[in-house]
This record gives structure tokens, C-alpha cells and sequence, in this order.
């Protein structure tokens, strides 16, 4: 992997203008976007069952952010994160509160071990609940 500096790479998005494809929480959706916007990149939003398939397909990066879970978003993630690996679009999961509950805890080691995950994102706790060694989650800022 050959190095660049920072004021490259951010070029080098806003030449490209990659879609990326979120399926993140209510709490973050309008920041994920204007984030995205502001590098220089395109963000959408999509998280219907029937679409996110088609969507990612079109997308350069995924993102799955689990802040506000549910079990219908739990099965988006996992089809679009499988359509990614098929399509080799690179993967970021941010496991937000993996820890702090069963279904949090469950659904992120789920997508981990279904899907290649290119980028894990999270705090110490989440991190180190999901790697096995322990944490004290409570939410986001454990």
C-alpha cells in the first residue's frame, strides 16, 4: 500500500464522487449524509429489504451503523453486506452498543462472521466485547 497524505486522498474522493451506501441510525442519518456531502462524496439512504440490494450494487462502500437496531434492519444489513462482498465493495460496520445488549452484541458478531467486513469502527468497549476480551458498554461513549 503506498502512502499518501491526507489532502491526496480527500482529492481523490472529490474526483471519484463515490456513492456511499448507509444504512445507519435516525440518531446520525442527517450527519452521515452532510459528512459524506462535505469529503466530496455521494451519500444515500437506504434501508428497505427490497432495495438495498439493488442500491448497493450501484454503491462504492457500505456503511452499517447499528445505533437504532431493529430486526428488519438487522436482515438489510446482512443483504446488502452479502450483495457488497459479491459486488467487492468494501464494508465498514459500526457496531454501536455491542456490549450493552444481547441483541446488539448478537446481530454485530452475526454480520462479522457473514460478512468481510473491510473497516470495524467502535470504541474500546464494543471492540473489545466483539474480540472476546471484555468491556463496559453503555452506549456510545463507553
Amino acid at each position: 500500500m503506498t502512502s499518501c497524505s491526507f489532502e491526496d486522498l480527500l482529492s481523490r474522493v472529490r474526483n471519484k464522487r463515490p456513492l456511499v451506501h448507509h444504512i445507519t441510525n435516525a440518531v446520525t442519518m442527517n450527519d452521515c449524509a452532510n459528512v459524506t456531502l462535505c469529503i466530496g462524496a455521494a451519500p444515500v439512504m437506504a434501508e428497505a429489504s427490497e432495495e438495498v440490494g439493488e442500491m448497493v450494487a450501484i454503491a462504492d462502500a457500505l456503511v452499517l451503523n447499528i445505533g437504532t437496531l431493529s430486526k428488519q434492519q438487522i436482515t438489510s444489513m446482512l443483504d446488502a453486506g452479502k450483495k457488497a462482498n459479491e459486488c467487492n465493495i468494501p464494508v465498514i460496520l459500526d457496531p454501536v452498543g455491542a456490549g450493552a445488549t444481547r441483541m446488539r452484541t448478537e446481530a454485530s458478531l452475526m454480520l462479522l462472521d457473514r460478512l468481510d467486513i473491510a473497516v470495524l469502527k467502535g470504541n474500546e468497549g464494543e471492540i473489545g466485547t466483539l474480540a472476546g476480551a471484555g468491556g463496559r458498554v453503555r452506549g456510545v461513549d463507553s
